[in-house]
């Protein structure tokens, strides 16, 4: 009778080893699988946030005065890059969103510096109008000034001479 106990806890622990072997691939090919999936998850969302920032990049150049209706293109088509790799993480090809995801990435961040410059460039150009303005308005304004004085030192001569060669009449009491 201790034969047969020892003998079937013995089977009992060989099952329980082969099945520790069989199940620790199961277990390590899902522990592989959701570390990828973790992985392509952070691609996506970095793609997401990296997308978010070239938006409001180019939202600030387009308030800075720049034409960014190029960039609005490229901003769209990362945008539907971005989708796709949602899509892909949705249906479990993790390969194919990660593949998307980066290339959104590179779009976003090309659309992002694209978007600085512009801003950049935008403002260096209103600060050269905004100067230029501000020198035409002080010599218009000092012309004006130099034309109104020539102008009243003129009148001012036509009237003093006017008002000397005047002769003052003299009225008589007749009473």
């Amino acid at each position: 009778m201790l034969k047969q106990v020892l003998w079937v806890f013995g089977v009992f622990l060989l099952f329980l080893a082969l099945a520790g072997v069989f199940s620790r691939g199961v277990f390590v090919v899902r522990a592989a699988d959701e570390a990828s999936a973790s992985v392509t998850e952070a691609s996506v969302a970095e793609a997401n946030a990296t997308v978010c920032g070239a938006f409001n990049a180019t939202l600030e150049a387009e308030r800075a005065g720049a034409n960014v209706s190029g960039l609005i293109l490229r901003l769209n088509e990362a945008g539907t890059v971005l989708g796709e790799a949602e899509i892909a993480l949705g249906k479990g090809n993790s390969s194919e969103a990660t593949s998307e995801a980066g290339q959104c990435v590179g779009i976003a961040e090309s659309v992002k510096s694209d978007a600085d410059a512009l801003k950049a460039s935008a403002l260096d150009e209103a600060r050269t109008v905004f100067w230029a303005y501000l020198a035409f308005s002080v010599v218009g304004i000092a012309v004006f000034v130099v034309a109104l004085a020539l102008v009243w030192r003129r009148f001012k001569r036509g009237y003093v001479g006017r008002t000397l060669g005047m002769k003052p009449e003299v009225a008589h009491d007749e009473a």
